[in-house]
């Protein structure tokens, strides 16, 4: 059936078939990827804002707990290790969860001009051309409405875009998606799913600043898609994919989403790398310094696309030639709090990654706490530089002693910032600078990969 569907500003039309609300996928439809990331972990309490239309509902049997008015204010709270629930003096629970705050969402097929029917649950990212030829994103359009040629219905959950607000410390942030609350550890745990693109849309203005090229912004969101997609499949049966810090990938959600990182994403959506067939773990970092190195000199495990490669692209005046000096107590301390007891330290000594550049193993030598003589080593070249403290284990060490010489201090310069796998972010914005695509600069930081479309599927 043709159909015209209107905003109340300008007539839209697409081919769709629309079944509201229906509960089952239809076979063959195209599934939509999801991550789970976790927002807050071990929390006693938390409280959260539906921006939008949305249900409560207990997963533990899928039912229907209530329905969430808008711009209602909630608090979840763990009470004898259980979940309950409260907003204007109604109180709902103990669940033992997971329970969810999700979405009241349309189903829709569209017909794409393939004369595929692909299925989507959301409005949101669902494009159409208005009468004046103009594009209208239809998950943020204020109202929606179906007409043929008997009558105009509004559609379902069509009004605005859906947001949940999470406090978060002094301040509410903002989400697409669901946030799902359940006990882990004894603390609760709030876990936002959503689209891997919706979630691209806050993790890549939060990773590289959205002024940079254009194609180094577009290498970014393949690498941050790659990075997520691979742990979706490593982290199968938990709770979560990912957290939303720097251990995984920094994910600020809605209220950090940029129009220049939004065209990057969409304009390389379902776009991954691929070696020997499977997703790559696709690693990256701020400055590489001058080289990347191989997987296993820095971690453990040899990748075949994790390789050591001179890196002339990357060239920046934040990260190179910092200097670090410690003097021996001062070291002494570093040691003590990375865990190694020293009482005190006569000698550090250095050996270096196959780019010459890295320290990838660093040996410690004096007298422990319990007065006899200890020894340390600190090998691969991420753990030398979190034991130091430092921004990169790309770093040379001079040692300074006095006239008995006894250790009293080291002079460290270094250039870089992180671990140097993979794609180096400085790197790819000189790449793009000179007129390099992002499949080029992916292919010169990732070797032995394959970029295709479709999630690889």
């Amino acid at each position: 059936m043709k159909l015209k569907v209107t905003t109340r500003q300008f007539p839209v039309f697409l081919s769709v078939i629309f079944s509201l609300l229906l509960p089952v996928v239809a076979e063959g439809a195209q599934k939509s990827e999801t991550v789970r990331v976790a927002l807050e972990r071990q929390a006693k309490s938390l409280s959260f804002i539906a921006n939008g239309d949305y249900q409560l509902i207990d997963l533990s049997n899928n039912k229907v707990i209530t329905k969430i008015g808008r711009k209602e204010s909630w608090q979840v709270d763990l009470q004898a290790g259980q979940i309950m629930f409260q907003s204007s003096g109604k109180k709902f629970g103990p669940f033992s969860g997971p329970v969810v705050v999700q979405e009241n969402n349309t189903r829709i097929s569209v017909i794409a001009a393939n004369k595929n029917v692909v299925e989507r649950i959301s409005m949101n990212d669902l494009v159409a051309l208005n009468a004046s030829e103009e594009s209208v994103n239809l998950g943020e359009n204020t109202s929606l409405y179906v007409r043929n040629d008997r009558a105009q219905k509004e559609l379902a959950s069509s009004s605005g875009l859906n947001l949940i607000s999470l406090l978060e410390g002094a301040e509410y942030k903002r989400y697409r998606g669901n946030i799902e609350f359940r006990v882990e550890s004894g603390g609760l745990v709030a876990i936002n799913e959503l689209n891997i693109e919706d979630y691209l849309r806050g993790v890549v203005p939060a990773e590289m600043p959205s002024s940079w090229p254009a194609e180094a912004l577009k290498a970014q969101a393949v690498v941050a898609r790659n990075y997520a997609l691979q742990k979706v499949e490593a982290t199968s049966g938990s709770s979560y994919n990912l957290t939303n810090d720097q251990f995984s990938q920094v994910y600020s959600g809605y209220d950090a989403e940029v129009s220049a990182t939004d065209k990057a994403i969409e304009e390389t959506r379902g776009v991954v790398m691929l070696n020997r067939g499977n997703l790559i773990s696709a690693f990256f970092h701020s400055s590489s310094g001058g080289y990347t190195e191989n997987s296993e000199d820095v971690w453990y495990n040899a990748l075949p696309y994790i390789k050591y490669k001179v890196d002339p692209y990357d060239k920046n005046n934040l990260h190179y030639n910092w200097q670090v000096n410690y003097t021996a107590a001062q070291l002494l301390e570093v040691f003590k709090s990375a865990g190694y007891k020293f009482k005190n330290i006569t000698g550090i000594d250095t050996a270096y990654t196959a780019s010459g550049a890295r320290v990838k193993k660093l040996t410690v030598s004096g007298v422990g706490t319990d007065g006899k003589p200890l020894r340390a080593e600190i090998a691969n070249a991420d753990n030398v530089r979190i034991a130091l403290g430092l921004k990169s284990a790309l770093f040379t060490l001079k040692k300074v002693y006095d006239k008995d010489k006894n250790l009293t201090g080291v002079n460290i310069t270094g250039s870089g910032w992180g671990h140097g796998l993979g794609l180096s972010q400085w790197g790819a914005n000189g790449m793009a600078k000179q007129g390099y695509k992002y499949q080029d600069i992916l292919k010169y930081y990732y070797s032995e990969i394959n970029i295709v479309e479709n999630y690889g599927k």
